[in-house]
């Protein structure tokens, strides 16, 4: 576990239409959060204890009104055969109560419960039609409710697939012929409100996990300049002492042979105090990125200069760096230190020796032209419930990992205007693809700014 787990306060991941995370216990009697009036209280308590959310006690409401709705019906029609029987009212009415206690027993299936609730309901709406005058029955309009209900609350796919059936049902509760063309017309128009409350269902969803999503990337934001603030005034406050203790034990080593054991076991602490430092400096950097001191590069010249800092045993390098590429205002040292973290985990990824390969291109961007680098390995490739946090700050399966060596690279490339992208899988090796916007630069200015820059970076 790290220190961005450990402060981990993300949303919840956003559910499918119409799944429902259960809620904690209340108490009853305890006021609502947002200290709303009595009737927000009272709804409240009755999610509680029902395991319901708000639109499913409205949902609730639809049914009981339609029970109160059937009975003045029955009661004011003056064609008797044309209102509800109380038998199919008292069945309506049991299995409402029903379908809400079995929920209450056993809370967080609603949604499963509704697509059975669905089953009778179809079947009911098509008795009500076929003993009310078939074709010529008001209860048609219950097919309408119902595609409108569901697919409101489950989406495109349910609402077209509701009205499907509502025709079907309908089609088969009437004598034949149907009358032409209000049949047709009702048809058409139970299909049209499914599709359209369907559209705008999953356009709602769809932006409720785009809202969900922009918070937690706000809370991770939070969490890492919180983390990086921490982690800056540590680096700090331990960067000096360090450096006193590692100049003693240095003053401490020379007073003994090369080969004795106290020399030796002094040059490991040193080993472990300088990785130490790197650690800290690593930290800061993270935590209070330098502006970019902006230069023109050849990035294929960086390229090679940043593998000369890479171990290559047993690890075949291929280089496929395009020609006469158009040279990048950035800043050489930064642009250096992450393109040798991408480098060295690539040759991390390969113990047992494998292939690295480089290419460069040039490709066209909708703001213009952009230089393409791709750094592939035939490693192990990274584990998909990975894949989406090796850019997060002290994440790291390694033993001796920091896990900082790839967000500071991404920061890096932010910071220049670029992207970023991973695709890998495990056993397969991992491709890392950075795009870097190319200014229109004149080649005439390119070779000395670009000749004192790589000399910057490998100082």
């Amino acid at each position: 576990m790290n220190i961005i787990d450990v402060m981990d306060t993300r949303l919840p991941p956003a559910l499918p239409a119409g799944h429902h995370a259960e809620k904690g216990p209340r108490l009853w009697g305890t006021a609502p959060r947002d200290g709303g009036p009595w009737h927000r209280e009272f709804l409240t308590r009755c999610e509680t204890a029902l395991g319901l959310e708000a639109i499913d006690l409205w949902f609730a409401g639809l049914r009981a009104g339609l029970i109160v709705v059937g009975l003045s019906w029955r009661t004011l029609a003056p064609d008797w055969t044309r209102a509800p029987q109380l038998p199919i009212l008292a069945m309506f009415l049991v299995f409402s109560i029903g379908l809400y206690l079995l929920n209450a027993v056993r809370p967080g299936r609603i949604a499963m419960l509704y697509r059975v609730a669905l089953v009778f309901d179809l079947g009911l709406v098509f008795l009500l039609v076929r003993i009310t005058g078939g074709f010529a029955s008001e209860f048609h309009l219950g097919f309408t409710l119902l595609i409108a209900v569901h697919a409101f609350y489950f989406g495109l796919a349910t609402g077209l697939g509701v009205a499907a059936a509502s025709g079907v049902l309908y089609a088969l509760a009437g004598d034949w012929p149907p009358p032409m063309p209000a049949f047709a017309i009702r048809i058409a128009f139970d299909a049209l409100v499914g599709a359209c409350l369907g559209v705008l269902a999953e356009h709602k969803r769809r932006q409720g996990e785009l809202l969900r999503q922009q918070q937690e990337q706000l809370a991770h934001f939070d969490r890492v300049v919180t983390v990086g603030e921490l982690a800056a005034g540590l680096a700090h406050e331990l960067r000096n002492p360090l450096a006193g203790i590692s100049g003693a034990l240095h003053v401490l080593s020379g007073q003994y042979e090369s080969g004795a054991e106290q020399h030796v076991l002094l040059s490991d602490v040193q080993a472990q105090i300088a990785r130490m430092n790197k650690t800290l400096s690593d930290l800061l950097q993270l935590a209070r990125p330098r502006a970019p001191q902006l230069t023109v590069v050849d990035v294929n010249t960086l390229l090679s200069h940043s593998l000369r800092f890479v171990a290559q045993n047993g690890v075949e390098v291929v280089p496929q760096l395009k020609r006469d590429l158009p040279p990048l205002l950035a800043d050489a040292n930064l642009l250096h230190q992450a393109f040798l973290n991408i480098l060295v985990n690539a040759r991390q990824a390969m113990p047992q020796g494998g292939r690295l390969t480089i290419r460069t291109r040039l490709q066209e961007e909708a703001g213009g032209w952009a230089v393409a680098v791709e750094i592939s390995d035939t490693g192990i490739g990274i584990p998909p419930e990975h894949r989406a946090r090796i850019f997060q700050p002290f994440f790291t399966t390694k033993a001796q990992g920091t896990g900082l060596g790839l967000p500071i690279a991404a920061r890096i490339i932010e910071q220049h205007g670029g992207r970023i992208a991973v695709d890998s899988a495990a056993g397969h090796g991992t491709t890392f693809r950075i795009t870097l916007p190319s200014p229109r630069i004149g080649p005439g200015a390119a070779v000395g700014v670009q000749d004192h820059a790589i000399e910057s970076a490998g100082s």
